[in-house]
């Protein structure tokens, strides 16, 4: 039997090298960041602090950092045929979870690419799920399918993604996802963006 996983929204992960020349430097931009605007933004986060987005177009140690791996990736020709990457538009956040915070359910529209960047993260403190689009419209056609064979061509209800420190993740903005309750003793730092691709790739 041929089954082919046709249609997929593609996740893209890479490690940066040598993380621990930058955490100690992201944790304490984060935290400064955090006491200039403690109040942040309410959007996904139930709980947490959710800075404004502003940083990825000024100067300072996350932009500097995250936006060169994203760089690094979407460069790539071997998998990418960006022409002029200069002209693609990004947002980006901040986001700082404590014990018992987490994210509902959500997308981001108006974008083509969304990510997340884990700039500290312990055991338990919250995976990334990723929900099926197509949960609704198959729903006894995804349960009825062996889990073996579902988590092999990951034709699942939902897709968990554990958060590593100095891992980047890529993804489809349309594609819904939320994050897990930080069941951890410490706080969970991320960094979040956007990016618009529509002005570099015709």
């Amino acid at each position: 039997m041929n089954i082919l996983p046709v249609f997929p929204s593609l996740i893209i992960k890479e490690k940066i090298k040598d993380y621990d020349k930058y955490k100690d430097e992201l944790i304490l931009y984060s935290y400064q960041q955090q006491t200039l605007d403690p109040n942040g933004v309410k959007k996904s986060n139930n709980g947490g602090w959710h800075s404004k987005s502003r940083y990825a177009n000024s100067q300072n140690p996350v932009s500097s950092i995250v936006i060169n791996l994203i760089k690094s990736i979407l460069n790539n020709k071997n998998v990418f045929k960006i022409k002029d990457l200069s002209k693609a538009k990004m947002q980006m956040w901040v986001n700082i979870n404590k014990p018992g915070d987490f994210n509902i359910k959500h997308n981001h529209p108006g974008s083509d690419l969304s990510g997340v960047f884990w700039v500290k993260s312990l055991q338990k403190s919250g995976n990334l799920t990723f929900h099926s689009p197509n949960v609704m419209t198959q729903f006894a056609q995804i349960n009825s399918i062996k889990d073996e064979i579902g988590k092999k061509l990951f034709t699942t209800p939902t897709i968990e993604i554990e958060p590593l420190e100095g891992v980047i993740v890529l993804f489809p903005s349309d594609l819904t996802h939320s994050v897990q309750k930080n069941n951890s003793d410490e706080d969970r730092i991320s960094v979040s963006f956007n990016i618009d691709l529509r002005n570099c790739v015709n």
